[in-house]
């Protein structure tokens, strides 16, 4: 993309006012779900956790992207601007298999919104610019470039994600990443544990593909096909007597599921959606991803050697809300149990927030 006729700092002001901060609080729980008490000696009430992510306004009557690990099971929401000024939120759509969130401000008036661009002319190379709240520290640019794209992040994660050298820390996640033009291309997502420099964002066009459906119906509907499964490894073609490494490994099929139904068994690998190569996990990931319910899908596999071919009709795919208090491992809600959205558990997922805990009763106590 060429360099924009404004001057950077010129740019940066142009584009800080659609970047906001997110504050929530949670209640903190025990491993086994118990509330946590306040004091060693007795049952108190519960404590609480506060955290602090990003997020752009992306609609005049205040609506607000942010990931949905930033925001996850929190029992309250405040919004502030980059006038300071703050608001209540409340969040009116989530997708925690691509990990989005759309909240809504309330009382806010007619905002400023970001100007949406698209990531797919996005090159290595490509200057860009990250602003959001690292570590709780207030509003902060970092400037870097695109190191690559379509990074996978884990076996059945989204395999498109934008690699960057733009700093991002804890706090900016939720984030806009901009290009040189000013528009968000991705969403500030995730770090690369132990490396410096490498940080991933959310491909605005991932976004954009599900926005309308989440603005109406607060959810994403996707096709269910009852399976967990993995990455074929080299040693694993030879012992399943594949000519190479290809395809998707079934590790497990749900009881009662469309993929029970068809006949799937563990140890069988589909090497093909519709007529679409499966190489990798994530590529059916992929198509899982994109399906709807209903869809009936003609699916190649391999068992024994030999190609097998059948056609599955998807159910929805229904994600669980996380219970109070409690996170999975990687700060996404947790999935259905037997199949996680993208048919297998994404992992590196960057923790949204500088996180405190606070007492009810402490003078810091409903205030973000």
């Amino acid at each position: 993309l060429p360099l924009p006729a404004l001057p950077l700092p010129a740019l940066i002001e142009q584009v800080r006012p659609v970047v906001v901060t997110v504050a929530t609080l949670r209640a903190i729980s025990l491993p086994d779900g118990r509330a946590a008490p306040t004091s060693p000696f007795g049952r108190g009430p519960p404590r609480v956790e506060r955290a602090i992510g990003s997020g752009f306004v992306i609609a005049a009557e205040g609506l607000v992207l942010t990931s949905e690990h930033v925001v996850g099971d929190a029992f309250g929401i405040e919004v502030q601007l980059s006038d300071e000024r703050a608001f209540e939120a409340t969040v009116v759509g989530r997708d925690p298999a691509l990990d989005v969130a759309l909240l809504k401000l309330r009382g806010a008036g007619s905002l400023r919104a970001a100007s949406l661009g698209s990531s797919a002319p996005i090159r290595p190379g490509d200057d860009v610019l990250v602003i959001g709240n690292p570590f709780g520290l207030g509003p902060t640019v970092t400037r870097g470039i695109i190191s690559a794209t379509s990074r996978p992040m884990g076996a059945g994660s989204l395999d498109g994600y934008l690699q960057t050298d733009a700093a991002i820390n804890p706090g900016n996640s939720g984030g806009p990443l901009f290009n040189a033009a000013g528009q968000v291309i991705g969403i500030a997502t995730a770090i690369h544990e132990g490396g410096r420099g490498i940080s991933f964002a959310l491909p605005i066009d991932e976004v954009l593909e599900i926005l309308p459906e989440l603005r109406e119906t607060g959810r994403v509907d996707r096709g269910r096909l009852g399976i967990s499964f993995q990455e074929v490894t080299s040693q694993l073609a030879r012992a399943l007597r594949l000519p190479r490494r290809m395809g998707a490994l079934i590790t497990e099929v749900e009881p009662e599921s469309p993929g029970s139904r068809l006949g799937f068994r563990p140890g069988d690998v589909i090497t093909s959606v519709e007529g679409r190569r499966v190489d990798h996990a994530r590529e059916l990931a992929r198509e899982l991803r994109r399906s709807k319910p209903g869809d009936e899908v003609k699916i190649t596999y391999k068992r024994g050697g030999a190609d097998r071919r059948a056609t599955v009709k998807l159910e929805r795919s229904a994600l669980r809300d996380p219970p109070p208090g409690r996170r999975a491992p990687d700060g996404r809600a947790p999935t259905d149990a037997g199949e996680p959205p993208f048919g297998v558990l994404a992992s590196d997922a960057l923790e949204g927030a500088l996180v405190e805990s606070i007492s009810p009763q402490s003078p810091a106590a409903g205030h973000l």
